[in-house]
């Protein structure tokens, strides 16, 4: 029986990956030294908001196709969204012209590479669909736009994590919390190829996958 231990699992973890990255067989492990892994380390902590930032690319060039808008104004829209800094208390993409849109971006995945999303997950989804309906602090009035939440397209984990996440809960709860979520449920739909733009309403709260461009 093998013995796991930490120091090779974490050796092969960094020389495979830095190996794949550069076409370099290297013991990387052995010769990064602490200023190096310092360095390092402050690089991959910027690894999610590189995602992100990517992801919300690719949403509102996905939106701009959807809802047909034009070449100068597109350009516009993506200059803002490069300009955002991370974590701003704002929505992902505000577009205010030639359409109201507002949108959130998640870069999650499902869980231990199934078809599930986690409870924080799950929770973090639905917060931010209520926070579309609800408004924020810098848009407290939403009832004049177009409103989505983007997921990660992983395929048919995805789409299977999804459709756990929209089924509706028969549990009674007090929590005001969990009863938001689950009334909030209600209003989302999970928008498809086919449906075109003259099919969506102010009223309802879209659920749209997208792949990294």
């Amino acid at each position: 029986m093998e013995i796991y231990k930490r120091s090779t699992d974490l050796k092969n973890k960094i020389n495979n990956y830095l190996k794949n990255l550069s076409g370099i067989d290297n013991d990387f492990y052995l010769r990064l030294t602490q200023s190096e892994l310092i360095e390092l380390k402050s690089v991959f902590s910027d690894i999610n908001n590189v995602l992100t930032l990517k992801a919300t690319i690719s949403a509102a060039n996905w939106l701009c196709k959807y809802f047909k808008i034009d070449k100068k104004s597109k350009i516009g829209i993506l200059e803002k969204v490069d300009k955002e800094k991370p974590n701003t208390k704002g929505y992902d993409i505000n577009i205010t012209e030639p359409y109201k849109i507002i949108a959130e971006v998640k870069c999650i995945s499902p869980v231990n590479k199934g078809g599930a999303f986690g409870a924080a997950q799950w929770n973090s989804i639905l917060d931010d669909f209520i926070k579309l309906k609800s408004g924020k602090k810098d848009l407290l009035d939403t009832t004049k736009y177009y409103k989505f939440v983007f997921l990660l397209d992983l395929g048919e984990r995805t789409d299977k994590a999804i459709s756990k996440l929209l089924k509706e809960s028969k549990a009674n709860c007090t929590n005001q919390a969990r009863v938001d979520r689950h009334n909030i449920k209600k209003d989302i739909s999970l928008l498809s190829d086919k449906e075109k733009m003259g099919s969506i309403s102010f009223e309802k709260l879209y659920l749209r996958t997208i792949r990294i461009e």
